[in-house]
């Protein structure tokens, strides 16, 4: 077996100093916050916040380890499919940018669930908050733990010690400087991911032979099937699947999605938020497509020798472990770029990790502990106290909770079940708030909760299956020992080990299990509204919920509304209707 190349000293001093950095920020912003003495200052950064670093946090918030990892290892063995779905981004930014932020802007929250209870009721609002917390716990964890493992590959520090030495340092400065540390943490860790993703296709390319010649492999190797329109559900990165996932992840994430509306609720107006999420639609699109493509040279440069199957020769085990593995073993003859690499993928971990922290301890306090105190009771020293307070708690529970993930060989299915198995069901919730007028609480609550137990059942289910979809084929007709058969199996791609006896048969499959994870967040969207619209047709669908001038409607109704009203004629103007129910107090 060939000799495991591991960091140098220079590099294991960049790592510490990148680190150093994003803790100093924290104490820095503490120090120029105006000591944090109100909750809307630590929570929303005082709505003061420019376009620069909340251009930069929206972007890179998303960009977990898995982003760097383990997509590149999905195009690598599947093809470039998945690559499609960041190329559609822009249409779901761009509709989130319209349909839902100026209404939070309007409706004047903290958090966006304080809306689902303007225009619904408190039920919808903490179930919502419920399952939101419950996600992002989960994927604080997978973030901080497949930084680590990443680690793993490229040096001989512990497991536990980098778990616990990673979590703390980001709970530390995220609980410290609030959301303003946060945001600016995220512009130096934006700084680092670029520069890694860089080096990679710099490195990438040449190893590959240059453009020409990873084109060629990708196509030879049956990597660029660009005529394939062919609609397939079992498919694992179908055409159709991949750019409708693009659309619903933008406009669930960026509009629906309390960890990033938080961002851009920082900014003091509606029209500068929005302007600013239509400034990020470009890079943010950029990020996730390099990511994603990368897959392709990264093919190139293994075309004739997959390092998994020759396990013997590059003491690798989990396709996770081929970035950083790769990194460390073309860098490591220049001082400190190894370094800023694996920095780099850290970032993406802190990035996240850090701005879920922030997000998670916000919606606990505002949305489960305050609406307990009666009105002024609890004071914005008492608020902020509570918020870090949580955070803290977070980062303990996601540090312990990691160690449970240690045995673990398949991360990234589990953050796609996580994560689509709610994702559908609350833009539906969302949607039918800020565009319609109908359903009540107990309508859309019944609805989002058997379509995420639903959707969870079809995802768990297909986890513990174990069917997976086979891979595109791969070679190590050049490796240095070719003893490898190129039958091989392989369960889920990208963390799990080589073994040809887990292979599922289709055919003994329960036909949902079979279902690409692609389609997950469409299903879970189109039931939810199934099950809506039905609950309203039982209830009565000529009853309206809110009246038409509800500051829940999104501008789109508003217009429509409007445009309607202006066709009617004048002696229907002038009638009042009587199925508006009148705006109770907190709707005014």
């Amino acid at each position: 077996m060939v000799t495991k190349q591991i960091l140098g000293t220079v590099d294991y001093i960049v790592i510490c100093v990148s680190l150093l950095i994003s803790i100093s920020i924290g104490i820095v912003s503490r120090k120029y916050a105006g000591q944090q003495k109100t909750a809307k200052e630590y929570i929303l950064a005082g709505r003061r916040m420019t376009k620069l670093p909340v251009v930069l946090s929206v972007v890179v918030t998303l960009v977990s380890p898995s982003t760097l990892l383990s997509t590149p290892v999905e195009v690598y063995l599947y093809g470039y499919e998945l690559s499609l779905a960041p190329l559609t981004f822009p249409i779901g930014m761009f509709l989130a940018s319209w349909i839902f932020i100026p209404v939070y802007f309007r409706c004047g929250v903290s958090t966006i669930y304080e809306f689902l209870e303007i225009r619904y009721g408190k039920m919808i609002r903490y179930i919502i908050s419920t399952l939101f917390l419950v996600q992002m716990i989960f994927y604080m964890v997978i973030s901080l733990y497949g930084a680590v493992l990443a680690l793993s590959a490229v040096t001989d520090l512990s497991l536990e010690i980098s778990l616990v030495s990673l979590g703390a340092i980001c709970t530390f400065y995220s609980s410290l400087g609030g959301l303003r540390a946060v945001l600016w943490t995220d512009v130096f860790q934006a700084a680092l991911i670029t520069i890694c993703v860089i080096s990679l296709y710099v490195v990438g390319f040449k190893d590959g032979g240059g453009f020409v010649n990873v084109y060629n492999n990708a196509k030879g190797g049956g990597r660029l099937e660009f005529f394939d329109f062919r609609l397939d559900f079992t498919k694992r990165h179908d055409i159709w699947a991949c750019m409708i996932r693009g659309i619903l992840y933008a406009i669930a994430f960026y509009g629906t999605n309390q960890v990033e509306v938080q961002r851009v609720l920082s900014l003091s107006t509606a029209e500068r938020a929005r302007s600013t999420l239509h400034l990020t639609i470009l890079p943010a699109s950029a990020i996730f497509f390099l990511t994603h493509i990368y897959g392709i040279v990264l093919y190139s440069v293994y075309y004739h020798c997959d390092p998994i199957l020759n396990v013997n020769q590059t003491g690798l085990s989990r396709y996770d472990q081929i970035v950083p593995a790769y990194i460390v073993n073309r860098f490591n003859s220049i001082p400190g770029l190894t370094g800023v690499c694996i920095a780099g993928i850290f970032s993406a971990s802190l990035s996240t990790m850090s701005s879920c922290l922030n997000s998670a301890s916000t919606v606990t306090v505002i949305d489960f502990i305050k609406p307990f105190y009666k009105k002024g009771t609890l004071s914005d020293l008492k608020t902020v106290f509570l918020v870090k307070l949580f955070s803290v708690i977070y980062g303990g529970v996601c540090i312990g909770l990691s160690f449970c993930f240690l045995e673990v060989k398949s991360l990234v299915q589990l953050l796609n079940i996580m994560l689509t198995s709610l994702e559908g069901p609350m833009l539906a919730v969302f949607l039918t708030g800020v565009l319609t007028r109908k359903a009540s609480d107990k309508c859309v609550s019944f609805s989002l909760v058997t379509s995420y137990l639903v959707m969870s059942w079809i995802g768990f289910g297909t986890l513990l299956s174990g069917y997976v979809k086979s891979p595109l084929p791969l070679s190590t007709d050049e490796c240095p020992s070719n003893n490898v058969s190129l039958t091989s199996s392989f369960n889920f791609t990208s963390a799990l080990k080589i073994s040809s006896s887990t292979q599922i048969p289709e055919e003994s499959t329960f036909v949902l299990y079979r279902i690409s994870f692609m389609w997950y967040a469409l299903m879970g969207f189109l039931l939810t509204q199934f099950l809506i619209i039905l609950s309203v047709l039982v209830t009565g669908w000529k009853n309206n919920v809110i009246p038409k001038d509800s500051i829940c409607l999104s501008p789109v109704t508003r217009f429509w509304l409007n445009r309607a009203n202006l066709d009617k004629p004048l002696e229907m103007k002038q009638g009042k209707e009587t199925n508006d129910i009148i705006p109770s107090t907190s709707q005014m």
